[in-house]
Protein backbone atom coordinates (compact mmCIF):
# COMPACT_ATOMS: atom_id res chain seq x y z
CA UNK A 1 0.00 0.00 0.00
CA UNK A 2 2.05 3.28 -0.81
CA UNK A 3 1.03 5.47 2.10
CA UNK A 4 2.53 9.15 0.52
CA UNK A 5 0.30 11.55 -1.78
CA UNK A 6 2.41 14.08 -2.35
CA UNK A 7 0.32 17.32 -3.03
CA UNK A 8 0.92 20.84 -4.79
CA UNK A 9 -1.32 24.09 -5.14
CA UNK A 10 -1.65 26.44 -7.84
CA UNK A 11 -2.80 29.98 -7.52
CA UNK A 12 -3.22 32.48 -10.13
CA UNK A 13 -4.96 34.91 -11.64
CA UNK A 14 -6.82 35.16 -14.76
CA UNK A 15 -10.12 37.43 -15.99
CA UNK A 16 -9.96 39.62 -12.87
CA UNK A 17 -10.56 36.52 -10.47
CA UNK A 18 -8.12 34.44 -8.55
CA UNK A 19 -8.21 30.70 -9.24
CA UNK A 20 -6.86 28.00 -7.13
CA UNK A 21 -6.10 23.97 -7.60
CA UNK A 22 -4.60 21.07 -6.26
CA UNK A 23 -3.06 18.42 -7.59
CA UNK A 24 -0.62 15.38 -7.44
CA UNK A 25 3.00 15.39 -8.69
CA UNK A 26 2.39 12.36 -11.51
CA UNK A 27 -0.09 14.73 -13.22
CA UNK A 28 0.36 18.08 -12.60
CA UNK A 29 -1.55 19.34 -15.54
CA UNK A 30 -4.44 21.75 -15.06
CA UNK A 31 -6.85 19.38 -17.03
CA UNK A 32 -8.09 16.80 -14.46
CA UNK A 33 -6.92 18.50 -10.72
CA UNK A 34 -7.94 16.93 -7.61
CA UNK A 35 -9.96 20.05 -6.44
CA UNK A 36 -9.85 23.89 -7.67
CA UNK A 37 -11.73 26.60 -7.20
CA UNK A 38 -12.05 30.51 -7.73
CA UNK A 39 -12.14 33.11 -5.46
CA UNK A 40 -12.19 37.20 -5.04
CA UNK A 41 -8.71 37.70 -3.62
CA UNK A 42 -5.46 35.78 -3.23
CA UNK A 43 -5.70 35.32 0.53
CA UNK A 44 -9.31 33.56 -0.23
CA UNK A 45 -7.64 31.52 -2.50
CA UNK A 46 -4.45 30.37 -0.68
CA UNK A 47 -6.63 30.04 2.36
CA UNK A 48 -8.89 27.36 -0.25
CA UNK A 49 -6.40 25.46 -1.13
CA UNK A 50 -4.18 25.10 2.38
CA UNK A 51 -7.53 23.62 3.87
CA UNK A 52 -8.12 21.43 0.53
CA UNK A 53 -4.50 20.18 0.77
CA UNK A 54 -5.22 19.64 5.02
CA UNK A 55 -8.35 17.84 4.42
CA UNK A 56 -6.97 15.35 1.80
CA UNK A 57 -3.74 14.78 4.10
CA UNK A 58 -6.68 14.07 6.89
CA UNK A 59 -8.64 11.85 4.84
CA UNK A 60 -5.41 10.01 4.19
CA UNK A 61 -4.84 9.50 7.81
CA UNK A 62 -8.30 8.47 8.37
CA UNK A 63 -7.26 5.89 5.65
CA UNK A 64 -4.15 4.48 6.75
CA UNK A 65 -5.23 4.26 10.14
CA UNK A 66 -8.59 1.76 10.01
CA UNK A 67 -5.74 -0.40 7.44
CA UNK A 68 -2.67 -1.02 9.19
CA UNK A 69 1.14 -1.53 7.92
CA UNK A 70 2.14 -5.11 7.92
CA UNK A 71 4.53 -5.84 11.03
CA UNK A 72 8.27 -6.17 9.91
CA UNK A 73 9.24 -9.59 10.85
CA UNK A 74 13.21 -9.69 11.82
Amino acid sequence: MDTEVHLHARVFRAAGEWYADVDDELDPQPDDPFWCGSYASQRAAIDAACERIAAFHRTQIDRLSHHPLPQATA
